[in-house]
């Protein structure tokens, strides 16, 4: 609230708190014009000083009684004490003596922002624009207090108004790109931030939010260009180090990708998830001892990180280690129960450490969680299917397409276990419905049921189709 208020420099500060510090102590009056009671008084405020602050507040309206500046400050203490309702009495009667004071409507609506009532500080900022000369502010106080409303088409608006005045404002810079996120709209991002870079190439926070908008669309090339002009115009950015890490590793090109990565502890202190990050490229990459290298390394630094703990059983039990991984997948089960990924990873592990019954429970919970994960109704299915039990298999599966019936990959695995279950004439009639509409989805049962590539209707059909 007080951001619109000069303060003096540190010093002639400095020296102003002493003589008035001085001056209690000595229960003795000092003569202090209306500024230097100002900022006494903003100095109290924003320090949270506010025993002190009243002191000045009454010591200054003892001398200057009417004084707009004074009544404003004062206003603002009453609300710092939850006396809000007092505090517009007072800016009403302020406001009637000084009309055109700007700093009274701002007060007056970070006040009905504090009590929630967006839409009045909304007006109160309004009232403001004509009579202030500090408009990238007010503009951004609108703009939070749309946030506030849920409309943040118009947030976009102010917090672009307030860009054309100050476009160096990194903090509204990264507001503005929030709202693209969270509004889902990637594209006016791209399509703001670029015509940004053209009229100022050399903003390494605009190239930065530039990248990210193209990778949450999965252009990864443009994103990695673009994190890459951030990085030469700060060489020790670390978020843009780090972004372009993750869009690297989106092509999968996860040896550039560690190298990112470890560029990102260079310029910034190590974090946990950093060593996570490399640790997951690592093992993309299968060379999975140095991935559970950079795992332990991401525990020992965060101890609840679940990710890295359930990445690290995942590792042993890719190498065979079934024991080992579960006691690592279930401590990262234990930090976030309710994550049914995690779930998912530990069932299969239970599978494979010969425990079938337990990964039964652990990927029914994961499916009550997550009911529209399709690996997951896969991976469930297969618990059964690799037991012969084709039946219990179907289920899982039926279980899936009522939760996702457009699910491609489960309508191809049920024609795989019609087929297992040997009802040739209904498999038969659903993948010929379903060359109808996915033929590139003959693959997946290709690779299911290799053996079937053979068979005579199957032949016939995939002629039919051209396949």
């Amino acid at each position: 609230m007080n951001d619109f208020f000069e303060h003096e420099d540190d010093d002639s500060l400095s020296d102003l708190l002493e003589r008035f510090d001085s001056m209690i102590n000595e229960d003795t009056r000092y003569f202090f014009d209306v500024e230097e009671y100002e900022d006494l008084i903003d100095h109290y405020l924003v320090s949270n000083e506010l025993e002190k602050c009243g002191m000045a507040v009454k010591l200054a309206l003892e001398q200057y009684p009417g004084q707009s500046g004074i009544l404003i400050r004062q206003a603002q203490l009453l609300v710092s004490s939850d006396k809000a309702e007092k505090a517009l009495r007072i800016l009403a009667r302020v406001e009637k003596l000084d009309p055109t004071n700007s700093d009274i409507f701002i007060t007056k609506g970070a006040i009905y922002s504090q009590m929630k009532r967006y839409t009045d500080a909304i007006g109160e900022y309004n009232k403001a624009i004509h009579r202030s000369e500090d408009l990238g502010n007010i503009y951004s106080s609108i703009a939070f207090e749309y946030e506030n409303l849920g409309d943040y088409d118009n947030a976009i608006a102010y917090l672009k108004k307030v860009l054309e005045i100050e476009p160096g404002n990194e903090t509204i810079l990264f507001e503005l790109a929030f709202c693209f996120e969270i509004t889902n709209q990637p594209e006016a991002g791209i399509e703001y931030f670029t015509a940004f870079t053209d009229r100022l190439p050399y903003s390494h926070f605009a190239w930065f939010n530039l990248g990210v908008a193209y990778n949450s669309i999965e252009l990864y090339e443009k994103a990695v260009e673009a994190f890459d002009f951030a990085i030469a115009i700060e060489p020790g950015f670390s978020s843009a180090y780090f972004n372009k890490a993750n869009a690297l590793a989106g092509m999968e090109l996860y040896h550039h990708a560690i190298q990112a990565f470890r560029e990102t502890l260079e310029h910034e202190e190590p974090e946990a998830m950093t060593y996570y990050y490399i640790g997951e490229c690592f093992e993309k990459l299968g060379e999975l001892r140095d991935a559970i290298s950079h795992f332990r390394t991401a525990v020992e630094m965060d101890e609840n990180l679940a990710d890295a703990w359930v990445g690290m059983g995942v590792c042993y039990q890719l190498q065979g280690d079934y024991t080992v991984g579960l006691r690592y997948i279930q401590k990262g089960v234990e930090i976030d129960p309710e994550n049914p990924e995690y779930l998912a990873s530990l069932a299969i592990c239970q599978k494979q450490a010969g425990f079938p019954e337990k990964a039964e429970g652990t990927f029914a919970k994961a499916t009550i969680l997550e009911p529209y994960d399709q690996e997951i109704w896969l991976d469930f299915a297969e618990l059964f299917a690799e037991r012969a039990d084709f039946a219990g298999a179907m289920s899982k599966i039926k279980e899936g397409l009522q939760n996702i019936p457009e699910s491609n990959l489960l309508k191809w695995r049920r024609i795989a276990l019609l087929f297992l279950e040997g009802k040739r004439k209904e498999a038969l009639s659903q993948l010929n419905k379903m060359l109808e509409t996915d033929q590139e989805g003959f693959n997946q049962l290709l690779e299911y049921l290799p053996g079937i590539y053979n068979d005579p209707d199957v032949l016939n059909m995939r002629d039919s189709f051209s396949l």
